[in-house]
């Protein structure tokens, strides 16, 4: 009932009429009560008609936030398999056992290894590596660093050479004899087969000014920033025992970003990380 109807009601039973013309407000009264009643009983025809409707709605929308959530509550417990898939679809045959290929003096590379290789630059490396090394120069190019490449790929042969040479080179220039060098060469490059170098998965890094490395701004920012893109610096400080060889650098290796982004944050090298994978298998 509208406001000026109710204040019409009041005033109208307020006077003192003639009975016809109370009979006569009555009837309007009891006309307009019953015309009240006519539009209560269309909104209620309207309201069942619309409540299914909303109900739907409801039910639809309650349908979806649990489905979002469940997609959010997996994509914790399961990141680690989305950032696995996310590799996987940039680097083609996403391969974790070769991503987490051990070389060193002991454990050889098989002579069955197979590299995918493509050039970059001057350089080859294997095919999986490529879409994440070229992702990280250019972020540091964005940065005002220049990432320069000085190494990639070599073959047995050639890193037998490379061996022999730093072999020559400790006998003529510390004095030591031919097993003692043969041993002591192989901390800084390995004989053949024992190389990361072989394996298409490691790139060296330099400067083309002669400035040492690790205290270039280049080094600072890949040591920062490599497990950005799934390297590691794979000989660091005072881990020799370890790794078996001097800390170098200039030596990055690709082991995925998931890989990179754990032995981070747990501070291991490959070596530490695999011996830790192997304990919780």
């Amino acid at each position: 009932m509208k406001k000026n109807d109710i204040i019409t009601v009041k005033s109208t039973l307020g006077k003192k009429n003639k009975k016809g013309v109370k009979q006569k407000r009555q009837i309007n009264a009891q006309n307009r009560d019953f015309s009240m009643n006519e539009k209560d009983l269309g909104g209620l025809k309207r309201a069942m008609v619309i409540l299914p409707i909303l109900i739907i709605v409801i039910i639809v929308a309650l349908l979806i936030a649990g489905i979002n959530q469940y997609k959010s509550m997996f994509e914790v417990s399961g990141g680690e398999s989305s950032v696995q898939n996310s590799d996987s679809e940039e680097n083609g045959d996403y391969d974790e056992s070769k991503l987490l290929l051990l070389i060193s003096p002991d454990n050889p590379l098989s002579s069955d290894y197979k590299t995918d290789l493509v050039s970059y630059g001057k350089y080859k490396f294997d095919r999986c590596i490529i879409s994440d090394l070229n992702k990280m120069i250019e972020a540091a190019d964005e940065d005002g660093i220049s990432l320069v490449i000085s190494g990639g790929y070599v073959s047995a042969e050639v890193q037998h050479e490379l061996y022999m040479d730093e072999v020559r080179r400790l006998m003529a220039r510390e004095g030591y004899g031919e097993a003692r060098a043969l041993e002591e060469a192989e901390k800084t490059v390995p004989m053949e087969d024992h190389s990361e170098f072989q394996s298409g998965l490691a790139v060296k890094f330099g400067t083309t000014d002669g400035e040492n490395f690790d205290g270039s701004d280049a080094y600072l920012w890949l040591y920062k920033n490599s497990i950005k893109y799934g390297f590691i610096l794979r000989y660091p400080k005072d881990k020799e025992g370890d790794t078996g060889f001097e800390f170098d650098p200039t030596h990055f290796r690709y082991v995925g970003k998931q890989n990179a982004s754990r032995m981070r944050s747990m501070d291991m090298t490959l070596d530490e990380y695999l011996i830790y994978l192997d304990s919780r298998a």
